[in-house]
């Protein structure tokens, strides 16, 4: 089976979620570091998983998923690249950094550090961005046409109650309206 070919999504600022629930304060430094290699790096607050989520259902849910671990401690970035990256490389250097942070040490539920993309920031407008697959073979959210689009990724959609609340930390001094109005 080939791959289908890749749109050139070239990007200019990303927002990024950020996780650990294994030496958590340990490696969610590490990130900030090799992030801030990219370029400009704000973050949220680190909020704890167990604090944030406060809804019962939800908070259930994330005890199941914990109840062998620590709890998840979970940040919000936006990178504000110095040189514009294509997103493919992008998310090929998150995915190498993490398994470079002792991944491979540990089985799941045990997450040393874990990058995800939410959301970037196109160097340009892209046509037909409605048509363009992410990794997981899922459509991009756009979430305004313009010359300096925002795209989110669909899954990270609708939020978790932890980016939500990093989202709001981070909107405190960036602009992310878009991000919090889907």
């Amino acid at each position: 089976m080939s791959v289908p070919p890749r749109d050139v999504i070239v990007i200019k600022a990303c927002v990024l979620s950020l996780a650990s629930n294994v030496k958590q304060p340990y490696y969610l430094q590490k990130a900030k570091d090799w992030l801030q290699n990219f370029g400009t790096l704000t973050l949220s607050a680190i909020h704890s998983s167990e604090d944030t989520c406060s809804d019962n259902n939800l908070h259930d849910d994330l005890n199941k998923q914990t109840s062998n671990t620590a709890v998840y401690f979970n940040q919000v970035a936006y990178l504000d690249f110095a040189q514009p990256i294509d997103y493919w490389q992008w998310l090929q250097l998150t995915k190498k950094f993490e398994q470079q942070q002792d991944r491979r040490l540990y089985q799941k539920p045990a997450v040393t550090l874990d990058i995800d993309i939410i959301a970037v920031k196109c160097l340009h407008q892209i046509d037909n961005i409605d048509q363009s697959l992410d990794e997981k073979g899922n459509r991009f959210v756009l979430f305004a046409k313009s010359a300096n689009q925002w795209l989110g990724i669909r899954r990270r959609f609708p939020l978790a109650c932890y980016d939500q609340v990093g989202i709001v930390d981070l909107s405190k001094n960036i602009d992310l309206s878009f991000i919090r109005s889907f």
